[in-house]
């Protein structure tokens, strides 16, 4: 199974591994590009992939022939790079699918693929801490990694936009009432407190940049690379 990112996870634990190939295999079904790249075990020469998390989200690369430093990565050479130039990507750290990609699920939110990624890794830490649980329970403290996320990215959506995602891994639709009451009054909170309030212009269509980028940041990295299907 393929990267995870900094999950907060217990791998020795049946019930916690159990859960996320669940969430992994509905995900996939239900046409979720992340948890397509997490079911890939390996990569040949010659394969396409695009990155789906961090500073390179959305730039595409050919997979090299030649091996990686270990069994956990392989070398890839990125798009923009120039000829004899390779990069080490992780299975396991680094986040990717086979290229190209497929016109993202209605589902989805209105995000970067970055954002995206950032949302379905705190989406799995959700159901991860229900299920930790010795009585599971879906509480406002299991919602904390989502809601987090969410304001720390100052991302402009609430409940009713990150229950598609939830309810299409899986999670039943009776707990939708409670999950949006939760997760709404969480931002709310902080925004109160804290302050960083959603930036309205992080509101894309789904996944047609690889990541939102500032004017100051694009004259120092260039553009984000744009999607199109």
């Amino acid at each position: 199974m393929g990267g995870i990112g900094h999950l907060e996870l217990d791998p020795d634990d049946l019930r916690t591994r159990h859960a996320l190939i669940r969430f992994t295999e509905q995900g996939a079904l239900s046409g979720c590009p992340f948890c397509k790249g997490r079911l890939i075990a390996s990569v040949s020469g010659g394969d396409r992939i695009v990155i789906l998390k961090g500073r390179h989200s959305g730039q595409m690369a050919t997979v090299s022939s030649r091996p990686g430093l270990s069994d956990d990565e392989f070398l890839a050479r990125f798009d923009f790079q120039p000829p004899n130039h390779e990069m080490r990507v992780s299975y396991k750290r680094d986040e990717f699918t086979f290229a190209p990609l497929e016109r993202p699920p209605d589902w989805l939110c209105a995000l970067s693929i970055d954002d995206l990624c950032a949302v379905e890794n705190a989406a799995i830490n959700v159901v991860m801490k229900t299920v930790a649980k010795s009585r599971p329970v879906w509480s406002a403290e299991n919602l904390l990694s989502l809601i987090a996320t969410v304001w720390r990215r100052r991302l402009p959506v609430l409940g009713p936009d990150l229950w598609p995602t939830l309810e299409e891994h899986g999670i039943s639709s009776n707990r939708k009432v409670t999950f949006c009451r939760y997760f709404d009054f969480g931002i709310h909170l902080l925004v109160s407190m804290h302050g960083r309030p959603a930036i309205k212009k992080k509101r894309v269509n789904a996944m047609s940049i690889g990541r939102y980028l500032t004017p100051g940041q694009e004259e120092y990295f260039g553009p984000s690379p744009g999607i199109t299907f």
